[in-house]
């Protein structure tokens, strides 16, 4: 049998291809080479003259044509950030790319936390050598008793698609005693594209006050920071201090820690705290962040 199947070979070289299918173990092949049974080889197996690399599987695009790629689509990352704007050129031999985005945390204020970046991921065919433009956004500063400023806005322009994430709400002071934690930033994407999915990033939490008698001429007051919002898909909230003060006798029993400021990719910043007459500022949002999977 298999000098019967090097003669069809030897003829197809010989006579520049048959026009007719040509079965082996089969009286009716369907297709230009139509084998009934197992093949075995102890060549190479080339598709499109190429045997692969490494590691390679065969995979089909899903219009009947085969090709050598990797089991997993993505062995290479890449962080960026930068809130002036910049381009990232895709590499030589990349025609995919998996796109995640964080919006930027709001900032947290005397009274309430603020709230985390929204998020988003997109997947993208791609051509080598064109550029994906993007702009990170920072994070909102703390405040002390005045609002605290919201995240900025992350885009990333693919083609004719544009990802925007938006960043965290800053936490809003009221008045002396009424402040309001900041919401979380949501996204958007140019209308048409939805090959994505999004979340929304959390909101902030209010500081937490008490007040107990400690003895009979005692009066204390402990309390403790509102943690910033996590943004869409990441813990990155900061977490607040906490204290203990004795308000008969004006005096500070202990202060754990500072205002911390949201983690990257977007976290919001945590409230800051007030006990007598010190106010702490809340902190700093944390910055946006772009990963490019290629």
């Amino acid at each position: 049998m298999n000098k019967i199947f090097l003669s069809i070979l030897a003829m197809m070289l010989a006579f520049g291809g048959i026009t007719q299918n040509v079965g082996v173990r089969t009286t009716t092949p369907a297709y230009p080479l139509d084998v009934n049974g197992d093949i075995n080889t102890n060549g190479a197996l080339r598709v499109s003259g190429a045997t692969g690399t490494g590691g390679q599987v065969l995979r089909s695009n899903g219009n009947g044509t085969m090709a050598w790629d990797d089991m997993c689509q993505y062995n290479n990352f890449v962080s960026l950030q930068s809130a002036a704007g910049n381009t990232w050129t895709v590499p030589a031999g990349v025609t995919r790319v998996l796109i995640e985005i964080w919006g930027s945390g709001g900032g947290g204020c005397v009274l309430a936390g603020g709230g985390g970046g929204g998020y988003l991921k997109a997947h993208f065919t791609v051509t080598p050598g064109s550029s994906i433009a993007y702009t990170t956004g920072d994070g909102g500063l703390g405040a002390g008793s005045a609002s605290a400023n919201t995240g900025n806005t992350t885009t990333c322009t693919v083609g004719s698609v544009v990802l925007s994430v938006f960043g965290g709400q800053g936490a809003l002071f009221l008045t002396a005693s009424n402040g309001q934690s900041g919401s979380g930033g949501g996204y958007s994407v140019t209308a048409g594209f939805s090959n994505f999915m999004g979340m929304q990033g959390e909101p902030g939490q209010s500081q937490e006050r008490n007040y107990f008698q400690f003895n009979s001429t005692t009066y204390y007051e402990s309390g403790k920071a509102g943690r910033g919002g996590n943004s869409g898909n990441a813990a990155t909230g900061g977490l607040g201090q906490t204290y203990l003060y004795n308000t008969t006798g004006a005096a500070l029993i202990f202060r754990n820690g500072n205002p911390a400021g949201g983690r990257l990719p977007g976290g919001g910043g945590a409230s800051g705290v007030q006990f007598g007459a010190t106010t702490i500022t809340g902190g700093k949002g944390g910055d946006a962040l772009i990963i490019i999977h290629y």
